[in-house]
């Protein structure tokens, strides 16, 4: 980055790419959706025909099924976590906003410390 740039082109430059990235996601979130359709095809596809994988020009497809879990009673896996102590179950990441929610009402939280991040927030008139 040149270090001579003026603040004005910097943020003109900034404002160059975050228009590029907006531009890009828009076309990829279309790219998805077309490849989901796509990808639901196949794989009807190949449930109708009872295979198991196809190849054409050298690219092999294959349903691949994997489960995930789908909590419905919140309360019930609590308990069965605190019974049974499978604390693995669970990610290991702290929500956020009830972190913060804790520091604003001064509370700590024992094992936790904060950790400030600092982003540039750009707004456009």
């Amino acid at each position: 980055m040149d270090e001579e740039l003026e603040i004005g082109a910097l943020i003109d430059n900034l404002q160059a790419v975050r228009e590029e990235k907006s531009r890009l996601a828009k076309e990829e979130k279309k790219l998805t959706a077309k490849e989901e359709v796509l990808s639901n095809a196949i794989i009807e596809r190949l449930h109708d025909l009872k295979l198991e994988r196809a190849t054409h020009h050298g690219i092999t497809v294959r349903p691949d099924r994997k489960t995930y879990p789908h909590l419905e009673d919140w309360g019930s896996f609590c308990d069965f976590l605190n019974e049974t102590k499978n604390y693995h179950l669970l990610i290991k990441q702290v929500s956020v906003t009830s972190y913060r929610e804790m520091l604003e009402l001064g509370r700590a939280v024992p094992g936790v410390v904060p950790f400030v991040k600092t982003k540039l927030s750009v707004t456009t008139s």
